[in-house]
Parts: C-alpha cells; structure tokens; sequence
C-alpha cells in the first residue's frame, strides 16, 4: 500500500450517497478497462456512506482500490476522549490518526492512499506509520467502526433506507438518498459532498420539490419529520 499526497486526475471517484447503484452500472459498463477506482474510504464513513459496500463491489471485480479522505478532512485525527481512550487500551503506541490508515490497511483491495498534508510534521507522522503494515484485529476493527456509528448516531436522522415513503410520495422522490444526503450535510457541518450530488439532479427530483404533503410522514416507521427535513436542506443549499 502506498500514501501519496497531491492530485490525481483521470480517475474516477465515487463519494456520493447513492452512488453504489452509479458504481454497479459504471462496473458493468467499464469495469474491464478500469486499472483502478478512487472512492471515499475511512472507518467513519464504512457504514455511514455505505464504503462497505462499495469496497466489495470492487473486490469482486478486481479493481484495485485508491482511496480519498482517509482522515475524514482531519476529523479522525481527533476523537472524543472516551473514544481515544479505548484505542489506546487496545494499542498505547498508536497514535490516534494512525488508527485511520491502519483500518485502511484491514481493508482487502486497497492499495493507494492518497491523504492531504498541511504540516512536515503530518508528513513524518504518515511516514512512520507507512513504514510498516499493522492491519487491525477483528476486535479493533469492530472497536474503531463501533466508534464511528456512534459519533454519528446522536447527530442524524434515523433512517433505515427501508422505502416506504418512497411508495407514497406524489413527486416521486428518491427521499431515502435524499435524507442521506441531508445527515452527510448537518454532520460534516456543510462541505461538497450533499451540493455536489444535489446539484446533479434534475430540479424536480431535489428536496425542494418537497409540496410537504407528509405522505410519507404517515407510513414513516422511524416518524421522522421528513418535510420539515425537505424544507431545511433546501434552506441550507439555496435552493428555490
């Protein structure tokens, strides 16, 4: 596994939820010419952006996998204090965005990361830490995942993805990519990532084609408040 700092062109990246069906049909098309896949990988986002699934899809393919974002913009580089208290029992000698490129290193098919340096320092830390392969224990990969689903459990909408409102709404909105989207955007606090993918959709498929008419409030088994949802990521994006 390599690390590598700069910019790659003429790759393809996959970060967007909802892009795991993208990814299969891109597969199915041009997997066989593809030499490698760049995609968002860390352990926060394995469940959170479904990375898992991801990461499989392209095992099965044998394509080889680049990864972005391996330190989450740097927000895996520091954790709660009851959470790097647990990966310190596990590994005293480790430092805590170390953890981020050892799970990288637990994870089959990857072989490049490339991760944003600010400082000499982060360059000598990633040094060190590539300079040998440590990959995770089944216990500490569980460990740091569980670690992960619970800083982003209290600050997003419990959706399960399980389509019943889908079913029920009048404007025929993907709301389960939608309420995705709209978690990845309150948890990071913003950034590209929601904007991006919002923007890449026709006007009468983004949350502002909501006529909150909670349809799909009344079949919703986790009651969540999916128009005031609609208006508010709207609000947040600009959109009219």
């Amino acid at each position: 596994m390599s690390v590598f700092t700069g910019s790659v062109h003429r790759h393809l990246g996959f970060s967007c939820h909802g892009a795991i069906d993208v990814l299969r049909r891109f597969l199915d098309a041009y997997g066989e010419y593809m030499e490698f896949c760049q995609i968002q990988l860390n352990y926060l986002d394995w469940n959170f952006q479904d990375a898992k699934a991801k990461v499989e899809l392209l095992n099965e393919r044998k394509i080889p996998i680049w990864v972005m974002e391996p330190v989450r913009g740097g927000r895996l580089a520091n954790l709660p204090e009851e959470a790097e208290k647990q990966l310190r029992e596990l590994r005293p000698d480790e430092k805590t965005p170390a953890w981020a490129f050892r799970f990288l290193q637990s994870v089959p098919g990857v072989t490049m990361v490339l991760s944003g340096m600010t400082s000499l320092q982060q360059v000598k830390d990633n040094i060190d830490t590539f300079a040998e392969e440590r990959p995770l224990s089944q216990q500490e990969f569980d460990t740091i995942v569980s670690i992960a689903d619970g800083m982003v459990k209290g600050g997003v909408l419990p959706c399960t993805a399980c389509h019943y409102c889908t079913s029920h709404c009048p404007m025929h909105l993907d709301i389960p990519r939608l309420l995705a989207l709209y978690n990845e955007h309150i948890f990071t606090g913003g950034g590209f990532i929601a904007p991006m993918a919002i923007d890449a959709l026709p006007d009468n498929k983004k949350p502002s084609a909501c006529i909150a008419c909670r349809s799909c409030e009344a079949v919703c088994p986790q009651q969540i408040k999916i128009s005031q949802a609609m208006a508010d990521f709207s609000h947040k994006l600009g959109l009219k």
